[in-house]
């Protein structure tokens, strides 16, 4: 079996559990243009390069948009200037068009069985994923519980392989929970510089994610960033006088929207344990986090946002907008189906997940990632 990779930090250690058996393509600065002329010779190497210096294209722009968003999401004070923003811009999709023409040459000539992609949606994978798809290929990134890994063939997350369709769980013998169920979640640290508040248990809780991931620039089409999400939480605890709702901004984005907009009935627990919010919340909102799945497997009612593969009819309630946000919240005796949510969870632990992670990879790495691409 020959593997496919990019030199992506985060899966690094996958260049040692398939050694022997992987393509790692370099990505620094120069790296793809000597792998070109490997391939094709300097010649047309340096004629791709003067190409891409005049007009990377637009197969380049697609590959860094997802770069360019995080850039102004993250440091906007920096790439809010027009200058920075277009110097970087045209850099990246130099590099982008150049990798492209680089990873073509190598798949041509190397012929993987399976391309390995972490990720997908910024530069440099995103060029991989863009040049890979006629061919097998799995997505990688870290699971929903703790010491888990996604590997799928069609995407991750709101774009994954999950079934959606409660029939799947329902309509079978099988009963995907027996081997186990997880017992832990994934216990995210809290913004360091908040202490815990105290809280009434029944509130509603509303964890936040970080604006530049994926989950909510891709897989978000109503809440487009945290600044307007607050403002429809706010818009909804007007609308709805009998509802406390308690916010945790994601640790790993530091830029904080407390203060924008505000409501009495809205608070903020940054500095609160996310286990023992959703032990004590009635209820949890999310657009598409991993903290949906961790409300469901403590048994509370869901309510999504955005496109999350846990989007199943019976097993969450999905509100496309304000009107269904505030039905879900009004229907407050309902719960997600019992042999539903067991058997969701249970194929998410035992059939869809791979045991173990980027620091302790399973031993039989190769052959998952071979069985998965199928």
């Amino acid at each position: 079996m020959r593997f496919l990779k990019l030199d992506t930090g985060v899966i690094a250690n996958f260049d040692t559990a398939l050694a022997g058996a992987v393509e790692v393509v370099a990505t620094s600065p120069g790296k793809p243009l000597a792998r070109l002329a490997r391939h094709r010779g300097w010649a047309r190497a340096l004629a791709v390069q003067a190409r891409a210096l005049v007009a990377p294209g637009p197969q380049a722009r697609a590959a860094i948009v997802a770069n360019m968003a995080r850039k102004r999401i993250r440091l906007p004070e920096i790439f809010g200037n027009p200058f920075v923003a277009g110097l970087y811009s045209y850099v990246k999709r130099v590099q982008a068009a150049v990798l492209h023409q680089a990873l073509e040459a190598e798949l041509a000539a190397s012929d993987p069985e399976v391309v390995i992609v972490y990720n997908g949606s910024a530069y440099p994978e995103s060029v991989l994923e863009a040049v890979s798809r006629d061919r097998p290929r799995v997505f990688i990134e870290a699971g929903f519980f703790p010491k888990t890994l996604q590997v799928d063939p069609k995407g991750l997350n709101g774009a994954n392989s999950v079934p959606r369709d409660p029939a799947f769980y329902l309509e079978t013998e099988e009963d995907f929970a027996a081997p186990g169920l997880p017992e832990f979640v994934n216990n995210r640290p809290s913004k360091s510089k908040y202490e815990p508040v105290e809280l009434t248990p029944g509130y509603v809780f509303v964890p936040f994610q970080v604006p530049s991931d994926m989950q909510v620039t891709q897989h978000s089409p109503w809440i487009r960033d945290m600044e307007q999400f607050l403002t429809e939480v706010c818009a909804a605890a007007e609308r709805n006088p009998d509802e406390t709702f308690v916010i945790k901004e994601h640790p790993s984005f530091k830029r904080s929207v407390m203060g924008l907009a505000s409501h009495p009935r809205v608070i903020f627990a940054n500095g609160n344990v996310t286990s023992e919010l959703i032990r004590e919340a009635r209820a949890v909102i999310t657009l598409n986090s991993t903290v949906g799945i961790e409300g469901l497997l403590l048994g509370k009612p869901v309510i999504t946002l955005g496109a999350a593969c846990y989007n199943v009819p019976g097993l969450v309630q999905h509100a496309p907008d304000a009107a269904a946000l505030d039905a879900a919240l009004a229907a407050r005796d309902w719960a997600p189906e019992a042999r539903l949510r067991r058997q969701f969870l249970g194929y998410l632990w035992n059939r869809y997940l791979i045991h173990g992670s980027y620091a302790e990879l399973p031993a039989d790495l190769g052959a998952l990632l071979a069985a998965r691409a199928q």
